[in-house]
C-alpha cells in the first residue's frame, strides 16, 4: 500500500516509467521461497493494476551472492532459491528483464551491497531498462566508468560531508573541522 501510495504521489508531477524490483534478502530462509513466487506475481499484477500500467517494464535485480556468510546476511541461506525464482518471473513474465549481481560485494553488515557495488548495480539497472533486456553478466564498461567515477572532483557539498564523517568518526577535531569546512566554503 506504501509503495502504491507513494508512486500515486509521484506521478501526480511526474511519469513512472518503471518499477526496480531489489527484494528476497528477508524471504531467504525457513522455506518462505516455497511461497515467494505466487507472492511476487501476485504483488506484480496488484502494482500494475492499481498504477494502471499494465506494461510498465519491472526491472528485477539478483540478490547478492555473498548472502548466507556473515552478519546480518549470514541468515539468508536460501537465497539461491530466490533469486532462481526471481530469474524465472523475469524471464516469463511480460516485461520483466533480470539483472545479475554477478561479482558485487556487500557492506560490512553482509546483507546491504557496498557503494561501489551500487553504481555498479546502477549501470546494469539502467542497461535492462534502456534496452529492455536482460543483464546476465558485468558490462564491459563498468570498471573504466567506475575509475572515472573515483578520479573526479568531489563538488563543494560532497567534500563538507566528507569532512563532517571525519568530525563523527573522530578523525578530526571541532578546530580542524571548522578549519576545514571555513576553506571549502571560501573556496569555489
Amino acid at each position: 500500500r506504501h509503495a502504491i501510495s507513494e508512486a500515486k504521489f509521484a506521478m501526480e508531477t511526474s511519469e513512472l516509467v518503471g518499477i526496480l524490483w531489489h527484494q528476497g534478502e528477508s524471504d531467504s530462509y525457513g522455506e518462505r521461497y516455497k511461497t515467494y513466487e505466487d507472492k511476487l506475481l501476485s504483488l506484480f499484477k496488484h502494482l500494475r493494476e492499481e498504477l494502471n500500467a499494465p506494461d510498465i517494464p519491472i526491472i528485477i535485480g539478483e540478490l547478492g551472492h555473498y548472502l548466507g556468510d556473515v552478519g546480518f546476511g549470514k541468515s539468508a541461506v536460501e537465497y539461491k532459491q530466490i533469486n532462481q525464482i526471481l530469474s524465472k518471473v523475469a524471464h516469463t513474465e511480460k516485461n520483466c528483464y533480470f539483472v545479475t549481481s554477478k561479482g558485487l560485494t556487500a557492506n560490512p553488515d553482509g546483507i546491504h551491497i557496498d557503494a561501489v557495488s551500487q553504481r555498479k548495480f546502477g549501470l546494469r539497472y539502467y542497461e535492462a531498462f534502456s534496452k529492455q533486456k536482460h543483464v546476465l553478466d558485468v558490462l564491459d564498461v563498468e570498471h573504466e566508468w567506475i575509475e572515472k567515477e573515483a578520479k573526479r572532483e568531489l563538488t563543494k557539498n560532497e567534500r563538507i560531508f566528507v569532512e563532517s564523517m571525519k568530525f563523527a568518526l573522530g578523525q578530526l577535531s571541532f578546530e580542524e573541522f571548522s578549519i576545514n569546512i571555513s576553506t571549502i566554503n571560501e573556496s569555489k
